[in-house]
């Protein structure tokens, strides 16, 4: 009986800790991308998400000069040299097959090498044979990144769409 007196005080102390602790939590403020970019494409998600979380297609896709991946996994080791000739160090830090996206995270860049930056692909279902690519750049400091970046990534994201556009809308 003693036993159950201080589980019930013990659970009655940590539900009104708890409650008192979410009562003090400020909302989460959402996170915009600094550049995103979207296509409907003529393929089911799945057959996208396979395609483009694939890391041998990767330079299919996006246009890169070079590109190399230890595996698709995550923490897998990338590094890449763009059409424009910038050298890129990053890794997969978001593999999620069931939401069908993959997230990279930069860590050394000619772009910006003092700063880490993160960037998303994301299939969403749209009907049968139907989704949406998005491409979604997360900067550390959005509205703050130097416009050389700006306009490298913007162009980066134009060759994806439009590289995975040529594979699903023929």
């Amino acid at each position: 009986m003693k036993n159950t007196i201080q589980m019930m005080i013990c659970l009655v102390v940590m539900m009104f800790t708890a409650g008192n602790l979410q009562a003090q939590m400020t909302a989460a403020k959402k996170i915009l991308p600094a550049v995103e970019k979207k296509v409907i494409l003529n393929a089911p998600a799945q057959k996208v998400w396979d395609y483009i979380s694939e890391p041998e297609n990767y330079k299919k896709f996006s246009g890169v000069k070079a590109f190399s991946c230890e595996e698709k996994a995550l923490n897998a080791k990338i590094e890449l040299t763009t059409k424009a000739d910038k050298k890129r160090k990053q890794h997969i830090f978001e593999l999620n097959f069931d939401q069908f996206k993959i997230s990279y995270l930069v860590t050394n860049s000619d772009y910006d090498g003092d700063h880490e930056w993160a960037y998303s692909f994301n299939v969403l279902p749209k009907g049968n044979n139907k989704c949406e690519l998005v491409v979604s750049i997360y900067y550390y400091e959005p509205g703050q990144f130097p416009a050389e970046f700006n306009e490298g990534i913007t162009q980066e994201f134009n060759d994806i769409i439009a590289g995975v556009s040529k594979k699903f809308n023929k």
